[in-house]
C-alpha cells in the first residue's frame, strides 16, 4: 500500500446498478490499518459519483488496486464503512474478505518518463 497512487472501486446501488470510480493521490493514500483493514481519505473531487451514498445502503465493495510497474494487479473484496466524524473530510474503512493476485492484469505499464509503455 505504500507506493499505491491509485485503484478502482465497485458498489452497487439500490437499484442493482454498479458503479465504478476512480481514487488516487500521493503514493501511500491508501493506509493498511490492520493485517485485513485499509483506510483511505475521500477528497472532494470525488463527490461526483455515487460511492459514498452507495456504500451507506450495502457495504459490499470490491478494489482494483494495479501495479503500473509490473502491469500486475490485486482484486479485492470486502465490506467498507464511511467514517464521517469529519463531514468536510470522510475516510473509508475497509475489510477485506478476499483477495486475488493478477500477475497480468494489463499490458500497460509506466516507465521512468511516466510515458505508458506496452509489455511484450
Amino acid at each position: 500500500m505504500a507506493t499505491a497512487d491509485t485503484f478502482f472501486v465497485a458498489t452497487a446501488g439500490p437499484d442493482g446498478g454498479v458503479d465504478a470510480s476512480h481514487r488516487g493521490g500521493a503514493p501511500g493514500f491508501v493506509e493498511a490499518a490492520g493485517p485485513d483493514e485499509l483506510r483511505w481519505p475521500e477528497f472532494a473531487g470525488n463527490a461526483m459519483f455515487m460511492t459514498l451514498g452507495n456504500l451507506e445502503l450495502d457495504d459490499r465493495a470490491g478494489l482494483l488496486l494495479p501495479d503500473w510497474e509490473t502491469g500486475g494487479g490485486l482484486l479485492l473484496t470486502g465490506r467498507a464503512r464511511v467514517d464521517w466524524s469529519d463531514p468536510g473530510a470522510p475516510s473509508v474503512q475497509y475489510r477485506v474478505e478476499r483477495v486475488v493476485e493478477l500477475t497480468h492484469a494489463t499490458a500497460l505499464t509506466w516507465t521512468d518518463e511516466e510515458v505508458p509503455a506496452v509489455r511484450r
